[in-house]
């Protein structure tokens, strides 16, 4: 029987530090679409950073939307297994859906442009907790075999609803 249902999300940051091709790709495509795509709100090049084109514009915001554009491709290439998160067994975990993020970013300074990628994971049953580790299943996938996820600080845990025993 389940414990509860819940998602997981973990976020994973990009900066000039990028250690794997992945990490090097969204660095790079990002930066290269905020060069482009930051030009509206710059106010010709008078503002070169996210959070003062944000302050001077609040539709600078949508940035956010338009760098997602350019790293688009190369989230599907994951093909839905988070990078930054593997069970105990060393297996990725699932997501559904990445946000985008723009953390911050100077047209000036490359090193200053950080994004995220924000990873949640589809519908979980928990079915157990043993010390730090989380005794998951996927809900509605076929391949319902029960794993171990270890518990860390960058995981975040959504919960959808327990299950109620029902006394008549």
């Amino acid at each position: 029987m389940a414990l509860a249902y819940i998602n997981i999300s973990t976020k994973q940051y990009f900066n000039f530090m990028c250690k794997t091709e992945f990490e090097r790709r969204i660095f790079h495509d990002s930066y290269r679409e905020f060069q482009k795509k930051s030009k509206v709100y710059s106010l010709n090049q008078r503002l070169h950073t996210f959070a003062q084109m944000c302050d001077y514009n609040e539709k600078a915001i949508s940035l956010n939307y338009k760098l997602n554009n350019a790293v688009i491709n190369s989230i599907e290439a994951l093909e839905n297994q988070m990078p930054n998160l593997k069970n105990k067994e060393g297996q990725s975990i699932l997501f559904d859906h990445a946000e985008f993020q723009i953390c911050s970013s100077d047209l000036m300074n490359k090193g200053a442009h950080v994004v995220s990628l924000t990873y949640t994971s589809p519908k979980l049953v928990l079915h157990e907790i043993i010390a730090d580790a989380l005794v998951l299943s996927y809900d509605l996938l076929e391949e319902n075999e029960p794993f171990l996820l270890q518990m860390t600080s960058d995981l975040v845990i959504n919960y959808e609803r327990s299950e109620e025993l029902v006394c008549s």
